[in-house]
């Protein structure tokens, strides 16, 4: 991931927060996770509002940035990055490489219980992987190609928002399951 990515997706998740801070009724979750097709952990910040009424229900709608850590220890450290020069290569897999990057936006409706929001969850991430090579005749490691791809977010997300202590505390929980990412557990606060 480049830098310019990752400062573009931080401020437009402030953007979003701040947006969101200025309705009567938001939220702010922080959490992570694991699992899913992206084979790592995750850290993940969202932002929303919640409790907004259309006829007799509360709906909620938010916004969340995913970050996937892959690391740079998934490719063997001597790997050189070039293709195989030669016809004596065999495929050593395919790995991610760095960190990867998304956004997800998130809808849902207060059901079964007050302050139980269930949601749909879509979104993207963006990320490198490496096709790697293994040469059969002098046993080094090669790249054979090196490519950023983008890769569907997609699920279903559980909220529960709750008041603790006489009202002071205004804590929200989500449990989210997609593809990517896994189960994802977070904890934030909502005014």
């Amino acid at each position: 991931m480049n830098k310019k990515m990752i400062v573009s997706a931080l401020l437009a998740g402030s953007l979003f927060f701040s947006a969101a801070s200025a309705c009567a009724e938001g939220y702010f979750a922080v959490g992570g996770g694991g699992g899913g097709n992206a084979e790592s952990y995750n850290l993940t910040m969202e932002s929303g509002v919640n409790a907004f009424e259309f006829g007799k229900r509360k709906y909620l709608v938010g916004a969340g940035i995913p970050l996937i850590p892959h690391g740079y220890e998934n490719v063997p450290s001597d790997t050189l990055e070039s293709p195989c020069p030669h016809s004596e290569c065999v495929g050593a897999g395919s790995e991610y490489d760095g960190t990867e990057l998304g956004l997800f936006v998130k809808a849902g409706m207060e059901a079964v219980y007050p302050g139980v929001y269930l949601s749909l969850l879509a979104g993207f991430t963006r990320g490198t992987e490496i096709e790697v090579a293994r040469s059969t005749a002098t046993g080094r490691y090669y790249e054979q190609s090196s490519e950023k791809r983008n890769y569907a977010l997609y699920g279903l997300s559980m909220g529960y928002f709750r008041t603790f202590f006489d009202d002071e505390w205004k804590l929200c929980f989500y449990l989210d399951a997609d593809n990517r990412r896994g189960l994802t557990a977070s904890v934030g606060f909502f005014w």
